[in-house]
């Protein structure tokens, strides 16, 4: 449901804008009426793919280090040796996101929207693989890799 900047010739803009930083939630507090966990997706094929607004290097860093930057994460956001090894790996061609659809798997039935990465082959973190080509690789119920970061730090 866009309730702001539905004009995509100022979005591009806005995106362009060497201010900017990406980022959106409400922590999940309205569910049913909005899904922005595809906003990463949406960026890479909407907006770098399909529009060119920003080139796919771009579009990563916007995701990646120049988010991690603006928040203090400084150990985050980029490989090297030593640093966590959080990556997604994405098929250009195809990344992208499906149209929300609305489950109903909340207690008592409630409900919430959702949507579909696709063109996602590869997810680890901290170096354990944890998806591949649509299959968790580890046990949800299990020890899961990675930290809650507090304070700009694991």
């Amino acid at each position: 449901m866009p309730i702001a900047n539905t004009d995509e010739d100022a979005v591009a803009g806005l995106l362009r804008h060497p201010s900017t930083v990406l980022g959106l939630s409400d922590a999940g507090a309205h569910a049913s009426q909005l899904c922005d966990a595809c906003a990463p997706t949406h960026l890479l094929g909407h907006w770098v793919r399909e529009k060119g607004v920003l080139s796919i290097e771009e579009g990563v860093r916007q995701l990646t280090s120049a988010t991690a930057d603006h928040f203090g994460l400084h150990d985050r956001g980029r490989l090297g040796v030593g640093l966590p090894a959080d990556v997604t790996v994405f098929d250009p061609d195809t990344v992208g996101c499906s149209p929300l659809r609305r489950v109903r798997d909340f207690p008592a039935g409630a409900d919430r929207l959702v949507s579909d990465a696709t063109g996602i082959r590869h997810v680890v973190v901290e170096g354990t693989p944890i998806r591949e080509e649509n299959r968790d690789l580890v046990d949800a119920d299990g020890p899961l890799p990675g930290h809650v970061l507090r304070g700009g730090s694991a």
